[in-house]
């Protein structure tokens, strides 16, 4: 404001000191006798250009760039007012194309670049063991703890569970909360303090200690209204009182989607023995530690238990991934290939707006050329012109932020979107940074060319212009090629972008009509815990698991019923077995009662499935279990050898193969830990975990003989004549009957169990596809711009080989066949940045190759037709001409 205030004073003062000046010279030519007339002139011819006199004194002031800068930024926008479908033309294009990388580049702020919101999140790392089967796995307790006193590369280590369902009676209708038990260390290992309350206290981790409870934000304000007064009461998890401590801060979200923290027994008496690998791990590196040397660190702990306990930690290792890579790993592909699309949707935007400012650049010849006769040079013409285009961007971006801002609440208020949310999604000041950034770089894209071309001037010819501008006016052959060159461009960007969304929506159909080895219609699934603390034997949980399937296959429409630990597309458990004496190979493990496989559909391929006596011996392999965890914890008896515990085992085809091949599997023995298991039967195949898959080996066992194992939650799955919808609210009368403290969730169908793993796929797909679009509408436009010009400015070529006899089909092959050249050209550039795109896609796409070569060509037969179309309207008008009309322009 000072530097304005002064400028305008100095202002005041050099048109006062000129008025005197003049004035002074007047009044010495009139006391000499000239008329007052004569004398005015006079001083005016003495003194010269006032305009001119100005200008070098302001140059002299300094800070002359503002006020041209100020001048160009009125002029401009005056002059875009003038035109405003142009105006609102290239600011719409502008907004869809820096909207999109708004949009995408906030996310892939949230999830790639922000760094984790907790205290020096780059020393944290997550620890994994190492088995014999590739891939990193879960912890052993015991291993644990000696990684903790051993390892010398961190300053601290923290364990957790992993997230489990318990039951929260806080309401008078129990509901699921996802718990996860923790290391009392938990939160300050990772450097987060509590928005109300206060961490975990050390010591609170151990046996006999008061039960404590920490509440996410979100379930704070769910279940406490988020009163402030929450901390201090109770909150009732599987029937037990926890007092709760303290409140996390608002968007702390890790392991993702838990509601409570509480600690865990971390008494070495109360860890499973070293055979059981059930925990995960934190640790936060010393200063200067990389994770490189961590892991060499931990790896030299790992080989001295290996070799201290050879049978639990047989190829037992270590394995430190940065926490960051850990949480963002595998969304990064796909964020990646959604940047570049929309870089891709950016650089059809400038394209589509660089031609309208050449067609505008020629409609202004005259004009440059009358500033440029006024004095103007060619720096301040290309300078104005510049500043048209960084207006135009800008203004664009604006619209676009407001887009972005808009498509950035949907996101967020996806519930399920497959992308980590550490951090929230949101328009921050690095973004919108971004966002500036990028608009000026498109101003600048965009508007060089045509602002060099309207400042090169023939200033003789210009000023002719006027008169010869009409339907013949001529282009310059280069400004024509340049044209055509855009729209090359832009029709080789849609290609690549239409190819990507082609093959993504190609992997969703084949995703969709899949098998997955099981039934999927009318098939109802649901969630519930039954918590040790209300059914402390296995046989109390047996009578539950028995009455609960006795009430709801009563129910009407119901044709079978089931409980398992895991059903098809939702499992994970794994376990190792081999048949005896041979290697261990890791096979997905599920526990099922009998009507499992009627349930799904699943065909016995041979022997049987489980019967009421399975399911007995099962319950008494799982009583001996716990007897010998037990014996094992006291000390009573080592680890080695395990007795033998009968139980009986389905295994599904894949298994078969690889366990006996070319041999019949029923009656056959497989060992997997203390339990030998005959074979009863064999199945088919189901995909257990994604639909991405292979048939991996699975193995069921009666569920009886894991009611040991009390931290699994039950899958309850109903087959029914009926839409299964309709019997939702019958099977959770019966729980409710059975027990009102147990709640239930995760209430799907088998179709949205199988949307639900596809919804990456698809969401990529939606995604890819709208940018698809907008840059194949945009290449559409500009197709029909650069049409629509040559159509113009041959209209006299036209009317003269009309008149010398060219039929309409000539004037067809004319215009269309330029039309299909610049297609061709462009569907041939765009193939090769389609397959670099797609080598990217590799990783997101199902059943369908990155080359495929009818994706290809379907996408090149369509955007031939689009662009064809696009010259349809220029080609009838150029089959309308009238020579005698077109001949008057000569």
């Amino acid at each position: 404001m000072k530097r304005t205030w002064k400028w305008k004073r100095r202002e005041r003062d050099l048109d006062k000191e000129i008025a005197h000046h003049l004035h002074m010279a007047e009044q010495e030519r009139r006391e000499r006798g000239a008329a007052a007339g004569e004398a005015q002139a006079g001083a005016r011819r003495e003194f010269g250009n006032v305009s001119l006199m100005k200008e070098l004194a302001r140059d002299v002031w300094g800070w002359r760039w503002l006020q041209d800068l100020s001048e160009d930024l009125c002029y401009g926008a005056r002059t875009l007012r003038k035109s405003p479908g142009f105006a609102a033309a290239a600011i719409l294009t502008l907004a869809l194309g820096i909207g999109s990388n708004t949009a995408i580049f906030s996310v892939i702020d949230a999830v790639l670049l922000r760094p984790l919101p907790f205290h020096d999140p780059d020393r944290l790392v997550q620890l994994w063991e190492t088995e014999r089967a590739p891939g990193n796995y879960a912890f052993n307790g015991l291993d644990y703890l000696d990684w903790e006193a051993q390892a010398r590369t961190f300053d601290a280590m923290t364990m957790y569970s992993f997230q489990r369902d318990y039951n929260a009676s806080n309401k008078p209708q129990a509901e699921t909360a996802v718990v996860v038990r923790t290391e009392a260390n938990f939160f300050s290992v990772l450097g987060v303090e509590p928005r109300l309350g206060r961490n975990f206290a050390a010591g609170e981790d151990q046996p006999g200690k008061m039960q404590v409870a920490m509440l996410s934000s979100k379930f704070w304000r769910r279940d406490f209204a988020g009163n402030s007064d929450a901390v201090g009461k109770s909150i009732v998890l599987n029937g037990e009182k926890y007092l709760l401590v303290g409140v996390m801060p608002e968007g702390f979200d890790f392991p993702p989607k838990t509601d409570v923290w509480i600690p865990m027994d971390m008494s070495r008496q109360n860890l499973a023995p070293r055979s059981y690998h059930s925990y995960r791990a934190i640790g936060r590196l010393r200063p200067g530690i990389t994770p490189a040397q961590a892991l060499a660190d931990t790896s030299a702990v790992a080989k001295r238990l290996e070799q201290e306990y050879p049978k639990d930690n047989d190829k037992v290792g270590a394995a430190v991934v940065p926490l960051k890579q850990e949480i963002t790993g595998d969304s990064r592909p796909a964020l990646l290939v959604l940047l570049g699309a929309v870089a891709l949707v950016l650089l059809v935007t400038c394209s589509n707006v660089t031609n309208l400012l050449l067609a505008r650049a020629a409609a202004r010849q005259r004009e440059m050329a009358l500033r440029a006769a006024l004095g103007a040079g060619r720096t301040r013409l290309v300078r104005q012109l510049l500043t048209e285009s960084l207006l135009l961007s800008l203004a664009g971006s604006a619209v676009g932020v407001i887009g972005a801002a808009w498509c950035l609440a949907i996101l967020r208020s996806v519930k399920t979107l497959p992308i980590p949310r550490s951090n929230p999604i949101e328009l921050n000041i690095g973004v919108l940074l971004f966002t500036m950034l990028i608009s000026v770089g498109a101003g600048v894209f965009f508007g060089v060319v045509p602002a060099l071309d309207a400042s090169r001037l023939d200033l003789s010819e210009s000023l002719k212009l006027k008169a010869q501008a009409g339907p013949g006016g001529g282009t310059a052959p280069w400004r024509r090629r340049l044209r055509d060159g855009l729209v090359v461009a832009e029709i080789a960007g849609s290609l690549a972008l239409l190819v990507g969304a082609a093959l993504l929506l190609r992997s969703f159909q084949q995703m969709r009509t899949a098998d997955i080895g099981a039934r999927a219609k009318n098939v109802l699934t649901m969630a519930l815990v039954v918590p040790p603390e209300m059914y402390a034997t296995q046989s109390a949980r047996r009578q539950f698991c028995d009455r609960l399937l006795e009430r709801v296959k009563r129910e009407p429409g119901v044709e079978t019923a089931s409980l398992s630990i895991e059903i098809p597309l939702q499992g994970g458990e794994t376990n190792y077995v081999a048949r005896p004496g041979e290697t261990q190979i890791l096979v997905e493990w599920n526990a099922v009662t009998p009507d499992y496989f009627r349930t799904f559909g699943i065909p016995l391929l041979a022997g049987t499935t489980f019967t009421r006596q399975d399911e007995d011996l099962g319950l008494q392999a799982s009583q001996e279990a716990q007897e010998l965890v037990k014996a094992i914890v006291s000390g009573k008896r080592a680890t080695w050898p395990l007795p033998e515990i009968n139980a009986v085992a389905v295994i599904n085809q894949a298994a078969a193969q690889t366990l006996f091949p070319n041999q019949d599997a029923v009656g056959k023995t497989l060992k997997a830990g203390p339990l030998d298991l005959r074979v009863a039967g064999v199945v088919g195949n189901v995909k257990a975990e994604s639909l991405r898959e292979g048939n991996s080996p699975e193995v069921y066992v009666p569920l009886t003989s894991m009611l040991f194992y009390v931290s699994y939650s039950w899958k309850l799955a109903v087959n029914a004549q009926v839409p299964p919808t309709g019997i939702v609210q019958a099977v959770r009368g019966d729980i409710r009957d059975l027990d009102a403290g147990l709640a239930v969730s995760n209430v799907q169908t088998m179709p949205e169990v199988i949307g639900a793993s596809m919804q990456g796929t698809s969401l990529q797909a939606i995604l890819l596809g709208v940018f698809a679009v907008q840059a194949l509408l945009l290449a559409a436009v500009g197709v029909y711009g650069v049409m629509a010009n040559l159509v113009t400015h041959r209209t006299n070529e036209i009317g003269i080989r009309v008149a010398l006899g060219a039929m309409r089909r000539d004037i067809l092959r004319l215009v269309l066949g330029h039309g299909a050249k610049l297609a061709m050209l462009g569907i041939a550039a765009g193939v090769g940045g389609a397959l670099a795109l797609t080598r990217l896609m590799t990783s997101l796409l199902f059943g369908v190759s990155a080359t495929d070569p009818l994706t290809f060509c379907g996408v090149a037969a369509l955007l031939g037709g689009v662009a064809l179309m696009a010259c349809y309207i220029p080609t009838r008008r150029a089959m309308r001409v009238d020579p005698m009309v077109a001949l008057r322009y000569e």
